[in-house]
């Protein structure tokens, strides 16, 4: 291989580990304190047994019967939504995905009870483990604005896009 011709392979070498995708589908919320360790995930997912379906019923507001408290994050390429969000709250909006480098993906999320603020963040998805980070930065609040950091767990491959 010539040198030109390596410093090529190389570069997209690199380009298609820096323009990896972000993960998208449904994520089970993580409700313990810390960051979860892909055991802590296991646990939680065998505990609750989440399922598109249980899902998809807390995001339109029906509690599935006999279901613990459970959250859920939904991620597409442009949008993002949890079913524990209150009206006025920030989590929950377009989303324009920035690119994705290693394990994070950085975004700009425009929340729909405030159309006229945009909140940065980051997705942290190492490939490795069934951990999800979501960190929104700047969040507005009466304290100033401050970082909110949650974490979800992957459950089930058919629910990731």
């Amino acid at each position: 291989m010539t040198v030109p011709a390596f410093g090529a392979a190389l570069w997209l070498a690199g380009a298609g580990h820096a323009l990896a995708s972000p993960p998208t589908g449904v994520f089970l919320w993580y409700p313990e304190q810390g960051t979860p360790t892909s055991q802590d995930c296991d646990d939680v997912v065998a505990r609750v047994g989440p399922s598109l379906e249980k899902a998809e019923a807390w995001l339109w507001g029906r509690a599935p019967f006999g279901s613990e408290l459970e959250f859920y994050l939904f991620l597409s390429e442009d949008r993002m939504e949890t079913t524990f969000s209150a009206e006025g709250d920030y989590d929950t909006g377009t989303l324009r995905l920035g690119p994705t480098v290693g394990d994070e993906t950085t975004f700009e999320l425009v929340p729909e009870d405030h159309p006229t603020i945009t909140i940065s963040g980051s997705i942290v998805a190492p490939k490795d483990s069934v951990t999800i980070t979501i960190i929104l930065r700047d969040v507005p609040s009466t304290n100033g604005p401050a970082d909110r950091v949650a974490h979800y767990c992957r459950f089930d491959e058919q629910t990731e896009v």
